[in-house]
């Protein structure tokens, strides 16, 4: 979850790299406690202030926070924040029923979390100036795996995906609809909380593997190994796996742990939202 690895480890680079101040003044247009309500949950919302020449419409992440998160961790979080604001991006932050996710494979079991997504993106299309058109979803930790099964199950909904540190859980999906959307991997070599292999859970679930997860996604894609994507010392090292004229799709590396920092979020904005980077680079982020 968005907890205190992130809020300690990169709420202090966050703000140094994008200071209060920076880029538009977040709205908060979902308030606590309430927030936002449709029929089967919550969310929060920020809003960045207008920008000159833009037509007062935003475009927007979606970002599911981890087990035992919630939407009010993820809106207060000072490095989503400065992201959204750099960006001038609305800040959507749905919240777990039980402060988890109830995708399949998941132990949550509280609610169609497919049914409860399109009724958040409805009633923000509805009641805000958000662009339907240019909302990319990420999550981290079991929101990131939520992530995986949106863009597998919803991908018209979306403009593009950024999970970070989660995958499909077993048993893995057979296929996935498509086409297949944009997407970019986030990943720590060193994780032992959500290995890249996956792990098995008490009660008998599996996280599962995100290399397997990748080629159910995506069948054309080459295979990859981890040793295909040697990671630098202090940053993201990335490799494509799409061929030329589709969709992006990446998997990045770094060699921490379970952890998650929002210049990666950044970064997966940047590629997939039409503002294109290097299709193969490394990311030097400080620690």
């Amino acid at each position: 979850m968005v907890g205190s690895m992130m809020r300690l480890v990169v709420t202090a680079l966050l703000l140094a790299v994008w200071p209060p101040g920076a880029g538009a003044k977040p709205r908060d247009v979902c308030p606590p406690p309430q927030g936002c309500v449709v029929a089967d949950g919550r969310y929060r919302l920020v809003l960045p202030d207008p920008r000159p020449g833009e037509d007062g419409r935003h475009g927007a992440i979606m970002f599911f926070h981890g087990w035992q998160g919630s939407a009010d961790e993820t809106v207060d979080d000072a490095g989503l924040q400065a992201l959204a604001s750099r960006l001038g991006v609305a800040l959507i932050a749905p919240d777990g029923a039980g402060k988890t996710w109830s995708y399949p494979g998941s132990p949550g079991r509280h609610r169609d979390e497919f049914v409860f997504v399109a009724q958040v993106l409805d009633d923000v299309a509805r009641r805000f100036p958000v662009d339907s058109a240019r909302i990319m979803a990420s999550g981290f930790s079991q929101g990131g795996s939520m992530v995986w099964y949106l863009a597998c199950r919803m991908p018209q909904r979306f403009k593009a995906f950024a999970p970070v540190a989660g995958a499909f859980w077993e048993p893995l999906p057979a296929a996935c609809a498509s086409p297949r959307p944009p997407l970019v991997h986030m990943h720590g070599t060193a994780d032992m909380t959500v290995p890249l292999a996956g792990r098995a859970l008490r009660g008998g679930f599996r996280q599962g593997d995100v290399f397997r997860s990748i080629a159910i996604l995506a069948p054309t894609a080459p295979a990859v190994t981890v040793a295909d994507i040697p990671t630098v010392t202090s940053g993201l090292a990335c490799r494509t796996l799409a061929a030329p004229g589709e969709a992006p799709l990446e998997l990045c590396l770094h060699e921490g742990g379970h952890g998650v920092d929002p210049a990666w979020i950044e970064r997966a904005w940047l590629r997939t939202m039409g503002q294109a980077r290097p299709a193969t680079d490394h990311l030097s982020v400080k620690r």
